[in-house]
């Protein structure tokens, strides 16, 4: 794995080269970026006989002027430690005056796997701007790795020591190696080039998943309907209409990813349009043309195959996680479980995340996440259900 060092002026820059000394010997090749003031605390000829390459210190040095774009695109993961408080406000303000800065800006449309290690005094680290800027950075999807409270350098004591590098590598490798897949939204069956058959999904479940794992430090790729409430956080989406559409595009990313779950939160339609008459008249029906004006329409359908039943069949991994949705409308807990229990039962699947429509109605947006034991975990919010999908795939 390439990864991306960027190190700023702190004094725990001499605790950030463990950093470098950790990837290394765990077969990873580690590149620097030393800001002029990490150099106060740290030397070159240190961090080049850790990394085993030269160090990179400013732009504008013959023959290397495009390294900020060479080494955003030649990195897997870019890690920011430490961060300090002026190159973490400088990086929400968009400002890029020196090679960390605009390499940073370069990779962050890049989608590219990103950590920010802040270190600094406790009242520098509650600075309103400070803290400003930290939530525009997550928001545009960089992984924060929070600040430990302890005796910091000047002899106080508060929040502002840097993660401990142990603790860093654990968070960056641990879920760098775990890449989501999740579906959301709703699909449209089209009868004519202008009306549809689909159903009352928002998407907004699938968001707010994608949204978690994301800020959780995983790689997502979300494939979405067109319509749907996209993730606020980067990642990768990909879109879709029909049936069909999603069809192949998700067969095409189990293929071709080695994916260690399956978040399968759209609603798929069971039926697609086989035919159309209009007065009786059998009309070849086509998404380039829209249906002339009748008395009477009869629309064939139809049923689409089960998705879910395919995923692991089609996965690059064999052993990839399957999390299946399933959504009723009975006040009948029996029912539910009946229905869930044939769910998995009759699919290739690990676990059924279960809401009920008249729960959605009254408001609740309760959840019941079942495990396919059959052990139930009651979810009163989607982000306890994030949570409780994550203990089960961690």
């Amino acid at each position: 794995m390439n990864i991306l060092l960027m190190m700023t002026g702190s004094i725990a820059c001499a605790k950030a080269t463990g950093l470098i000394s950790t990837w290394t010997k765990n077969g990873h090749d580690v590149k620097v970026i030393a800001s002029q003031s990490a150099l106060e605390f740290v030397g070159i000829a240190t961090l080049e006989g850790l990394s085993n390459h030269p160090i990179i210190t400013t732009v504008f040095n013959q023959g290397t002027m495009m390294d900020h774009i060479n080494l955003s695109r030649w990195s897997d993961i870019i890690v920011m430690a430490p961060a300090t408080a002026n190159s973490i406000n400088k990086l929400n303000n968009g400002t890029a005056d020196d090679m960390i800065s605009t390499t940073w800006v370069a990779a962050l449309e890049l989608k590219k796997p990103m950590y920010l290690a802040p270190a600094m005094n406790s009242k520098m680290w509650d600075y309103p701007a400070t803290q400003n800027s930290i939530k525009q950075l997550k928001k545009w999807g960089v992984k924060i790795l929070m600040p430990q409270s302890g005796l910091l350098a000047c002899g106080e004591k508060g929040s502002g020591r840097m993660m401990e590098v142990e603790k860093i590598d654990e968070c960056v490798m641990k879920k760098n190696n775990k890449h989501l897949l999740i579906t959301a939204g709703g699909t449209r069956e089209y009868v004519d080039g202008v009306r549809y058959i689909g159903n009352l999904s928002t998407g907004k479940t699938g968001a707010t998943i994608a949204d978690y794992f994301i800020s959780q430090g995983y790689n997502v790729t979300w494939v979405g309907a067109r319509n749907a409430q996209q993730p606020v956080l980067i990642c990768e989406k990909i879109f879709y209409e029909t049936f069909d559409d999603l069809h192949e595009l998700v067969k095409q990313q189990l293929q071709q990813i080695n994916f260690t779950a399956v978040i399968h939160a759209a609603a798929i339609s069971d039926f697609s349009v086989f035919s159309v008459k209009l007065d009786n008249i059998e009309i070849t029906a086509s998404r380039n043309t829209k249906l002339p004006t009748s008395d009477t329409m009869s629309i064939q359908l139809t049923k689409n195959p089960k998705l879910i039943s395919y995923l692991k069949d089609w996965s690059k991994n064999p052993d990839v996680k399957v999390i299946a949705f399933k959504l009723t409308n009975t006040n009948d807990k029996g029912e539910r479980i009946r229905a869930i229990n044939k769910l998995i039962n009759q699919n290739n699947i690990n676990y059924v995340a279960h809401n009920d429509l008249s729960e959605i109605r009254s408001g609740q947006h309760s959840f019941n996440f079942y495990l396919s034991t059959k052990q139930m975990k009651f979810c009163k919010n989607t982000n306890k259900l994030c949570r409780t999908i994550q203990e089960e795939i961690s």
